[in-house]
């Protein structure tokens, strides 16, 4: 399974230079423009035909570049003001590995994969070649260029990977020549890279979390930091402050500190922030340099988000205070080349990250709303917001379930899942627990409060868990399986009531009537099939004409049990039914440009729909008639779902993200 957002791409996350409020983000083949710190109105830069592997936005925020995988890679330059590509480069091979733009937006690099080996050095006005050759290191994990460029003409950038090669560019001859850095015996696999202010020294992190400082004169190593564990991924110039850095750590620390002063002595750290999961992305909110608070104490860095590998971003709001002062006069940390002695990492003193927002890491196949009065993560002071405004649940392929409220700002209030590598294919969540089947056979229970797992029925199905239901009085569950079974669990003794088995494909999913009586199930086999669940038989059978369903809806209107409902499918047509009929009441066909995936009615007869097509659509579920339609996702929509009031829509895809739309309803 392949992750597909910026929460695993180093520095596939930064904020708007030249607005505070906005933010850039990689999500699978594509960049997401979005609000910072709440939900608005989101844009998309598309284009790659494969996976973004790296980003860079220029230092005015005027432009991005972005790098692909896979053969024939291009790298793209973006106009970020009009959000048109203003040149596709396509000169490597392979695919890229990192990109980077000069301090005066005039020039950018970019180093290709192992495989491709090349390095180029374009124009950003014109997207023409101004230099290339053989990328030295051929496995290079970052790419960086001096802020100093001499007489508009001359610039220096550098290469990590096994070795760090500076290289100086002429613009105008069209010439480039690298110089190997000198390491001694302190042999480092380099991922990160960055220069200091007046260019002198060139930074670099390594996999095994120490930061190595070089003179650009002579390409020499003058200090080793250590600073961190699982690797120094990312740094990050403090725009407030000379001479300072933040290091994102692979084990979730962000530290702020000074390698060169002294030379051989790691400044002492003014916070050492411990995120969830590795810190794969630093962005400054803004560069300006505050005033001095009321006790003289002037910031370090103003605001920072911190991406990481968890899928969550973090404001993390740096303070240098009388407290670190006092550290820096009386404490040292070791840096010596080759000493590896380090003190413990301490909590800082300034205020504690804020959780900005989470996504999940790998594709959302489901979303669905709690029933009214459901709370998530009552631990949480914030947990009640939740049940006024209403809460949803995502799973994702990786294991992961997530309870969200929506109000003000989406916020994960219950985290829950497996590592076991087993992926979740169905939920059903009610007001105190998740219910959901697993491809490896089981139906799990968590709790909504606490995201414990709270028991496992095992072997429910044969080849994995597709659909399952709660009764509406609860006092029975219904699941569907790969094989095609209907089966009828006790909600206490999870003993087995009964088997219904009709379906020859897997079962896509199940709904309880009212009554707890009858059960709807609809299967890959084109059928829709209702049961009565005391005579353990079926009493109605609906066949779609053509293609396969992968998602079916029952209309509940006014509070009245279903009698219509709707099926979607392989042929990416519409399918509306009566329960009392045999054939589809009206089908509208080519609704989508690819396969239908996925379905939700809100309570006042509105149709949401999602696609292979990226795109989720509104329907007129009486007439059949277009409402509205969004492309919605940077990856095929796999889930949608309404709120009880219907004022609101959730969807999720395979891009990782979890989307929350205002539906505007018609009274």
């Amino acid at each position: 399974m392949t992750e597909r957002n910026s929460a695993s791409v180093i520095g596939g996350f930064a904020c708007d230079p030249a607005d505070a409020s906005r933010a850039y983000y990689v999500a699978g083949g594509n960049v997401v423009s979005a609000p910072l710190r709440r939900v608005g109105q989101q844009g998309f830069l598309r284009g790659h035909d494969g996976d973004i592997t790296c980003m860079a936005v220029s230092s005015s925020g005027r432009f991005m570049a972005t790098g692909q995988g896979g053969v024939n890679a291009d790298v793209r330059v973006w106009d970020l003001a009009t959000g048109e590509c203003a040149h596709v480069l396509s000169e490597h091979d392979e695919g890229v590995a990192c990109v980077a733009f000069s301090p005066d937006e005039r020039l950018v690099a970019s180093c290709g994969v192992e495989g491709d080996g090349k390095l180029f050095v374009w124009d950003v006005e014109t997207g023409g070649v101004v230099a290339n050759g053989p990328c030295e290191p051929r496995d290079a994990k970052a790419v960086a260029f001096s802020p100093v460029v001499v007489q508009g003409i001359f610039y220096t950038l550098a290469c990590a990977g096994a070795d760090v090669v500076v290289y100086g560019v002429d613009a105008a001859l069209g010439k480039m020549g690298g110089q190997k850095c000198g390491v001694g015996h302190t042999k480092r696999q380099y991922c990160s890279a960055i220069f200091d202010d007046d260019g002198e020294h060139l930074h670099c992190g390594s996999t095994s979390g120490d930061v190595a400082s070089f003179g650009v004169a002579g390409c020499v190593l003058r200090a080793l930091a250590p600073c961190c564990k699982g690797g120094a991924l990312v740094l990050a110039k403090d725009p407030t402050e000379d001479g300072r850095f933040l290091v994102g750590g692979g084990d979730g620390t962000v530290s702020v500190f000074n390698p060169l002063k002294p030379p051989t002595v790691l400044d002492a750290l003014d916070h050492v922030w411990k995120l969830k999961g590795a810190v794969t992305s630093l962005s400054f909110v803004d560069g300006e340099a505050p005033n001095e608070d009321a006790g003289g104490n002037r910031p370090v860095v103003d605001r920072v988000v911190a991406c990481t590998s968890e899928g969550m971003k973090y404001l993390c709001p740096t303070r240098k205070t009388e407290r670190a002062r006092a550290r820096e006069n009386s404490l040292a940390r070791t840096g010596v080349v080759g000493d590896r002695s380090r003190s413990e990492l301490g909590e800082g003193s300034g205020p504690a990250p804020e959780l900005l927002e989470e996504s999940h890491v790998a594709p959302v196949k489901l979303v669905k709303f709690a029933p009214e009065g459901a709370v998530f993560g009552a631990k949480n002071a914030d947990a009640t917001q939740g049940a006024a405004s209403g809460s949803c649940v995502s799973a994702s392929s990786d294991g992961a379930l997530r309870g969200w409220t929506l109000d003000p700002r989406p916020r994960a209030l219950m985290r829950a899942g497996l590592r076991t590598g087993a992926a979740p294919l169905c939920l059903a969540p009610t007001s105190s627990t998740t219910m959901t089947g697993w491809d490896d056979g089981n139906v799990r229970c968590h709790s909504n409060a606490t995201g414990e797992l709270l028991w496992t029925l095992p072997d429910a199905h044969v080849g994995g868990v597709t659909a399952v239901a709660v009764a509406v009085g609860l006092h029975f569950f219904v699941t569907g399986g790969a094989k095609g079974e209907v089966r009828v669990w006790d909600s206490r003794s999870r003993r087995l009531i009964s088997t219904l088995k009709e379906h020859c494909q897997a079962v896509v999913g199940v709904e309880c009537l009212g009554d707890d009586v009858h059960v709807v199930s609809a299967s890959r086999d084109r059928s829709i099939i209702t049961w009565d669940l005391i005579h353990e038989r079926r009493v109605a059978q609906h066949t779609q004409r053509v293609g396969s369903i992968n998602a079916f809806e029952l209309h509940r209107a006014d509070g009245r049990d279903a009698t219509r409902m709707v099926s979607v499918g392989q042929d990416r047509s519409l399918s509306f039914w009566d329960l009392m009929e045999d054939r589809a009441s009206q089908v509208v066909p080519g609704a989508h440009a690819q396969e239908c995936t996925c379905a939700s009615l809100s309570p006042h007869g509105v149709l949401a729909t999602g696609s292979k097509d990226q795109s989720v659509k509104l329907w007129d579920f009486e007439t059949g008639a277009l409402l509205a339609a969004e492309h919605a996702h940077c990856e095929a929509v796999r889930a949608v779902a309404f709120s009880k009031d219907g004022a609101t829509l959730v969807s999720g895809g395979d891009d990782g993200i979890v989307m929350v739309w205002s539906v505007q309803v018609a009274t």
